[in-house]
């Protein structure tokens, strides 16, 4: 299992399914901001932005890093699913 994989398990058991979260956060958002839901594929890329947001700040915090890999893999998944 790669260090990703590794990573989208772990955050799997402790949130439950991703995609299902960003569509739940999808909604929030637009209810938030007033607007339509934002779709779950443009969740994963704003959490991305926070992360890389994050890195910049702090480039050694290896946290920030694998979480933007799980972001991409996770937009990328809602994507081609």
């Amino acid at each position: 299992m790669s260090k990703i994989e590794h990573i989208l398990t772990e955050r799997q058991e402790q949130y439950g399914d991703a995609i299902y979260n960003f569509e739940v956060i999808g909604k929030i958002w637009g209810a938030l901001l007033n607007v339509e839901p934002i779709e779950p594929y443009q969740v994963a890329l704003m959490m991305d932005a926070l992360k890389t947001v994050r890195a910049f700040n702090n480039p050694e915090h290896l946290d920030s890093w694998h979480d933007k890999l799980g972001y991409t893999q996770h937009g990328l998944d809602i994507i081609t699913s």
